[in-house]
């Protein structure tokens, strides 16, 4: 009569873990479905496998980062460059050409325009004072303070409108209107004229149309537009209080 003790699964595992080489000994003992080509497909193996595919997946994400990375610089470099220009503007048309021009090659956007609020006479004379070179027909715009603040707000983050939503976009874009179909109004703010208030007023803004839906969305990051218009409206005041303001024009932008 057999008598010897039967063995439970732990008993088993624990006996196997003992002994690695086992399967490797007897590998007649081994189902079909881990056979490979006549060969024994070991733990080992089977784990190198996977480490493998986990140094692609990991190399894969690196790289990604790494294109990200350095497109974000490229940005950057070309934000900073406008903004150089900007500062180093002599006339008040070349600001607008650079402003609006620049972004439009540089990143593929369809139109960028400026409007004026209609309250800022001084900044408003200045341009009405030189007419616009042929290149920038339709770049301006003058609007009713108002009507300005309705667009875009009253705090300093871009007013994203897609679809339907911009539908008063001839305002802001003149005959290319038809053709946009979202669009980031940034607001233009400059210090009050008196330091000690700490206060801002709103004297436009710059307005970048696309002719997608998705080209501008609410979740884009704004901070170098921000950033833009900053510097594009300190720009534009400084201008109303230069000598060359009543100069007459011969901007070739």
């Amino acid at each position: 009569m057999d008598i010897s003790p039967s063995l439970d699964d732990a008993q088993v595992l624990a006996w196997l873990q003992q002994h690695p080489d086992f399967f490797a000994r007897h590998p007649e003992m081994l189902p079909a479905a881990i056979h490979a080509s006549g060969k024994i497909l070991s733990l080992e193996a089977g784990q190198l496998n996977h480490l493998r595919r986990q140094n692609d997946q990991l190399r894969e994400k690196l790289d990604a980062i790494l294109e990200r990375l350095l497109r974000n610089e490229e940005i950057y470099r070309a934000f900073h460059a406008i903004q150089t220009r900007l500062i180093m503007a002599t006339l008040p048309w070349s600001l607008i050409a650079t402003v609006t021009q620049e972004p439009e090659g540089l990143f593929n956007i369809f139109r960028v325009t400026v409007t004026l609020s209609e309250q800022e006479e001084a900044l408003v004379a200045l341009f009405r004072h030189a007419p616009p070179p042929d290149s920038l027909a339709e770049r301006l715009f003058v609007l009713p303070h108002a009507r300005l603040v309705q667009a875009v707000g009253t705090g300093t983050a871009p007013m994203i409108r897609v679809g339907r939503e911009g539908h008063d976009r001839t305002l802001y874009f003149g005959q290319r209107a038809e053709s946009i179909r979202s669009e980031a109004l940034v607001p233009l703010y400059v210090p009050e004229e008196e330091p000690q208030a700490g206060g801002r007023r709103l004297i436009g803004s710059l307005n970048l149309g696309g002719e997608t839906p998705n080209r501008f969305l609410p979740s884009d990051a704004t901070d170098l537009l921000q950033d833009l218009a900053n510097v594009f409206g300190l720009c534009l005041i400084r201008h109303t209080d230069s000598p060359a303001a009543a100069a007459p024009a011969n901007d070739s932008a």
